[in-house]
């Protein structure tokens, strides 16, 4: 029986703590193998070495905390990624697709791609964030939706949307820099809006993005 994809991929944030992890067991055995190195050494009375030793297993645990303390941070982006995966599958019923963790030219991945009904041609990018964003994000988020305008464009004749959504926050809808910036209880209402196929309610009056298009290339002049 096929698994669904939705439920079939893994998160690059889930990967990367996977990684991370991995990382910080290995230095937690290599703290302990030189740990017991420095004991023996000293029971031996070879000081010297056995100060070396201890330094050496000091280190390699320095060493795990910082990698077990990245793969904190990486539990926490997979956790919120989980959550707008949820959210994105109250989209299916009314005939969208949904994919994530997209592969992209930009290094690693696209958090998860809301595609429109056949009808509407329109595909949304969307950067997942926990907390809080900054501009660099808004603009990764950009770039990630002119990539699928340009490289994915038979999901998108009309075009590609970037959206930004904020797992923890509550009560967001704006736009910045044509990019979406919306909060995880309105994320499937606010995607929905800007296709067209829900009206906006008149408190929400924000200007909705614009779509990123691939723009045909001009003839060249005759010589």
């Amino acid at each position: 029986m096929p698994v669904p994809h939705h439920l079939s991929v893994i998160s690059y944030p889930r990967l990367q703590q996977l990684r991370r992890l991995g990382r910080a067991v290995a230095a937690v055995v290599g703290a302990v193998v030189t740990g017991v190195l420095a004991l023996a050494t000293a029971a031996e009375g070879v000081v010297v070495a056995a100060g070396i030793l201890v330094i050496a297993t000091m280190g390699l645990a320095a060493y795990a905390r910082h990698w077990i303390r990245l793969a904190g941070r990486s539990r926490v982006g997979a956790s919120s990624e989980r959550q707008v995966r949820d959210a994105l599958e109250l989209l299916r019923i009314d005939g969208w697709r949904v994919r994530h963790s997209l592969r992209w030219h930009g290094g690693g991945d696209i958090d998860h791609v809301a595609i429109a009904p056949r009808e509407i041609g329109l595909v949304f990018a969307i950067e997942t964030k926990t907390k809080t964003h900054r501009s660099e994000h808004v603009a990764h988020a950009a770039a990630t939706a002119r990539w699928l305008a340009s490289r994915r464009r038979r999901w998108c004749p009309r075009g590609a949307l970037a959206v930004l959504c904020v797992v923890r926050a509550r009560g967001i809808e704006h736009v910045e820099e044509d990019v979406l910036v919306v909060s995880i209880d309105r994320l499937p209402s606010a995607l929905r809006t800007a296709a067209g196929t829900q009206t906006r309610p008149a408190f929400l009056a924000a200007t909705p993005p614009r779509a990123q298009r691939v723009r045909p290339r001009a003839p060249s002049d005759p010589k």
